[in-house]
């Protein structure tokens, strides 16, 4: 059974603004909801979903929006610098993440 993922309101905020930072992506090229819809392979309200920043559109329909925008070559980028993780490193140094009991 599928969890709803609970999100606080900056991670609601982030959503919304790279939402619209899709959308502004989608107008530069002159696109309409429909069309990138469409070259994506989602339904227009699934499309709209995501430029509104709804939580439930899935991983896989966002990366296809940001290749087709053509910002794969970007997605590594931003993980690349991750000083609060190598400061936790430096100080506890790497261990095995434990597991969750469901």
């Amino acid at each position: 059974m599928k969890r709803a993922v609970l999100l606080t309101s900056p991670e609601m905020d982030a959503l919304e603004l790279l939402g619209r930072r899709i959308k502004l992506a989608r107008l530069r090229r002159n696109l309409s909801q429909g069309e990138l819809a469409e070259r994506v392979g989602v339904t227009r309200k699934t499309f709209i979903a995501l430029e509104t920043g709804k939580e439930t559109v899935n991983i896989g329909a966002l990366v296809k929006v940001l290749t087709v925008l053509g910002y794969t070559d970007r997605l590594p980028e931003m993980l690349a610098s991750d000083p609060l993780g190598e400061e936790m490193e430096a100080i506890h140094g790497r261990r095995r993440a434990t597991r969750l009991e469901n």
